[in-house]
C-alpha cells in the first residue's frame, strides 16, 4: 500500500470553502491529522533517512519548494507521523493516501508532528500491520516516525522522469486544491508510470525579469535553483539561492514547458523578440543539462473576449512559440503542443486561471498526445479524474435534482 502526502502550494485554512454544484462542501478537507508528541512508543528517522526517496526539489535543509514537491518511502506497522520543520508555512494544506486510495487533506504548521496513520484507519483495512506500505510527502520535515516495533524501507521508482517547467497555470493557482488540481499534476501523476517534477511558481516570467514588481528573477535563471522566487525563499535565502545539483538527481525523459502568460501581461509588456531569445536560452539551457530529453513547447491559450454572441480565443506569442518550434525543429528533440481549441471561456475562472475541469481538460489531451506522438503508455490504475480525487461533482442525485422537472 501506499501514502502520499503532497503539500498544495499557497497556504489555506481549514475552514475554508470549496463549492459543490452550487453548495457549499460541508468537509472541505477530509482527514484531518492529530498533532502527536514523540515518545517511547514510536521509532523516529531524521530527514536524511537512506530509506526516504526524495520528489521535486528540495535544498540541503530538507525544505521543499516549487509545486508539489515530495517524499517517498515504504513503512510497516499501523502508525505513522510525520514532524514539520521551522520553514513550513502555518496551516499548509497538505495531501496525502494510502496506496492507490483517494487523496485526504490536512493543515500543519512548523515545528509539529502528526500522525497520518492510526490502526483504525480505513486504508488498512484488509492488510496485515507487518505488511509494507509505502508514503509520500511533499513539504519541508525533521523527520518521520513510525511504530517502534516498525521500519522505514526504500521505495520503488518508475524508470521514466517528467519535468515541467511552468507558472501559475502549471502549479494551479486558485484551482479546488491547487497544486493537486493543476494540469501539471493531472497529466505527471495521470500517467501512473513516471517520476515527476513541477518547476512553476505563480508570477514567474519566462524572461529573466521582475515582473509584477515582485519575482525578483525569471525562469531562464531560476530554473538552475532548488527553491522559488517567492517571498519565503527571499527570507531564507535573500538574493543568493542554493543552486540545484542536476549531476545528483536522475534526468528528464520528457520536459513540458508552459510559460509566457506573464510575459504578455499588460503589467509585465515583454517585447516579442526579448521573449523567443529568452525561449531559446530556456530550451538550450535544459537541452545542455538533459541532453537526451524529449522537450515539448506548449502554446499559450491566452484569453477569450466575447464577440458578437459568442466567445474568441486570443492566444499570446502564438507566433513566437511556433518560431522557437521550427528554430529547434531539425534537430529533432523539440516538439510543438498546441492548445488552441481545448479550452472554451467557461474553462476559464474570472481570476483568468483554469477551472477544474480546464485543467482536467489540458491534462488529459497532453496525456494522449504525448501517448500518440511519443508512445509513452499508461500506467495509472486509478481514476483519471482529478487524479485519484473523489471529483467535485460526485453528488449521487445530481442529475435527478437537476432534471426533476418534466420536458416537452
Amino acid at each position: 500500500m501506499r501514502v502520499s502526502l503532497l503539500p498544495l502550494a499557497w497556504t489555506f485554512q481549514a475552514a475554508a470553502t470549496i463549492l459543490e454544484n452550487g453548495q457549499e462542501r460541508l468537509n472541505p478537507y477530509p482527514g484531518q491529522a492529530e498533532a502527536v508528541s514523540m515518545g517511547g512508543s514510536w521509532r523516529s528517522y531524521g530527514a536524511d533517512a537512506s530509506e526516504i526517496s526524495y520528489k521535486g526539489r528540495w535544498d540541503s535543509s530538507y525544505t521543499s519548494w516549487w509545486s508539489v514537491p515530495g517524499i517517498k518511502f515504504g513503512f510497516t506497522g499501523d502508525k505513522l507521523a510525520v514532524s514539520f520543520g521551522e520553514h513550513t508555512s502555518k496551516n499548509v494544506l497538505v495531501a496525502y493516501r494510502i496506496g492507490g486510495l483517494d487523496w485526504e487533506f490536512s493543515n500543519v504548521t512548523a515545528h509539529s508532528a502528526y500522525q497520518f496513520v492510526k490502526p483504525e484507519s480505513s486504508a488498512l483495512n484488509g492488510t496485515a500491520y507487518a505488511d509494507e506500505k509505502t508514503f509520500e510527502l511533499r513539504v519541508q520535515i525533521d523527520g518521520v516516525s513510525v511504530a517502534s516495533d516498525a521500519r522505514l524501507a526504500k521505495a520503488a521508482e518508475f524508470n521514466k522522469t517528467v519535468e515541467i517547467i511552468g507558472d501559475s497555470l502549471a502549479s494551479g493557482q486558485y484551482a479546488t486544491y491547487e497544486g493537486l488540481a493543476s494540469w501539471g499534476f493531472n497529466f505527471a501523476a495521470g500517467l501512473g508510470n513516471a517520476e515527476y517534477t513541477i518547476t512553476a511558481y505563480p508570477g514567474i516570467c519566462l524572461v529573466d525579469k521582475q515582473c509584477y514588481g515582485g519575482d525578483a528573477r525569471g525562469m531562464t535563471y531560476q530554473w538552475s535553483y532548488a527553491s522559488d522566487v517567492g517571498d519565503r525563499a527571499s527570507a531564507a535565502f535573500g538574493d543568493k539561492p542554493e543552486s540545484w545539483n542536476f549531476t545528483t538527481h536522475r534526468a528528464a525523459d520528457l520536459v513540458i514547458i508552459n510559460l509566457g502568460t506573464n510575459d504578455g501581461r499588460s503589467q509585465n509588456n515583454i517585447p516579442s523578440d526579448d521573449y523567443y531569445q529568452g525561449y531559446i536560452r530556456m530550451v538550450e539551457k535544459v537541452h545542455g543539462m538533459w541532453p537526451d530529453a524529449q522537450i515539448v513547447l506548449m502554446s499559450l491559450w491566452g484569453n477569450f473576449v466575447q464577440s458578437a454572441s459568442t466567445w474568441v480565443q486570443k492566444p499570446i506569442y502564438e507566433s513566437e512559440v511556433q518560431k522557437v518550434y521550427q528554430h529547434f525543429k531539425p534537430d529533432g528533440y523539440v516538439h510543438y503542443f498546441d492548445t488552441k481549441g481545448i479550452l472554451q471561456h467557461n474553462d476559464i475562472s474570472p481570476g483568468g486561471h483554469p477551472t477544474d475541469v480546464g485543467h482536467l481538460k489540458v491534462a488529459s489531451h497532453l496525456m494522449q498526445w504525448t501517448k500518440l506522438k511519443l508512445g509513452w503508455e499508461f500506467g495509472a490504475t486509478g481514476p483519471e479524474v482529478q487524479h485519484d480525487t473523489t471529483y467535485w461533482n460526485n453528488q449521487e442525485s445530481y442529475k435527478r435534482s437537476v432534471y426533476s422537472g418534466s420536458f416537452t
